[in-house]
This record gives structure tokens, sequence and C-alpha cells, in this order.
């Protein structure tokens, strides 16, 4: 499964708020750029950063509810069920975002995940 390029990471984080200002504009600091295709996310209004994860390979072999998860999901675009997994972020403590291409009409969309969140 091949990682998803940061360009395209960047383009489809504006699909989502920054959890402090609100913003939707974000940036990736390649200094941050990790072997494992982690690195952090930027808010380019208020600096707040985050994890950004493209190793989805690994994160879904050790996860074992997230496969089941991705074939409840339905498309915004075409309501069939059934997405893949591009890569995935945790904006905060309280939300986490998977960032998913449909398996029919290959619609990219985020969808907020339910398995993530700590409350």
């Amino acid at each position: 499964m091949p990682r998803i390029a940061l360009e395209d990471v960047e383009q489809r984080l504006s699909s989502v708020h920054c959890a402090i200002c609100k913003a939707s504009t974000f940036g990736i600091d390649r200094r941050t750029l990790q072997s494992d295709g982690e690195c952090r996310g930027v808010c380019l209004k208020c600096r707040y950063n985050f994890p950004v994860y493209t190793d989805m390979e690994f994160y879904l072999r050790t996860q074992p509810d997230v496969p089941y998860r991705l074939r409840d999901i339905s498309c915004s675009n075409c309501q069939h069920r059934g997405v893949s997994l591009d890569f995935r972020i945790t904006m905060s403590v309280r939300e986490a975002v998977y960032f998913v291409t449909c398996s029919t009409c290959q619609a990219q969309f985020a969808e907020r995940s339910s398995l993530e969140a700590f409350e």
C-alpha cells in the first residue's frame, strides 16, 4: 500500500477545521517527517500543530476494529458503503479524522473517527 504524497495530504486537510481557530488552511511541517510516514500538520492561521499518520498498512494490521468500521462508512457522494483509508489525523484529544476514498466512485472525503476519541 503506497503512502500518500504530502502535497495531497495538505490539499485534503482543507476539508477539516482547526481545533483552535476553526480555520481550514493547513500545511505539513516537512522537518517533522519520520521514516514511518508520521509528520506534523500545522494550521497556517494560528500555528496549532497535530499529528498526521500516513502508514495505514501498519495501522490497519494493528487495529482490528478499523477494517470493519471502514466497510460501514457510507460515501458522501454516492451513498455506497465501503471506503479505503488514505491517512488519518488526530486533530485534538476529542477528534480523530480518517481521510478516505470511496471504493465505488473514488470520491475522497473526511470522516470523523468514532474509534479514537479520548473522552
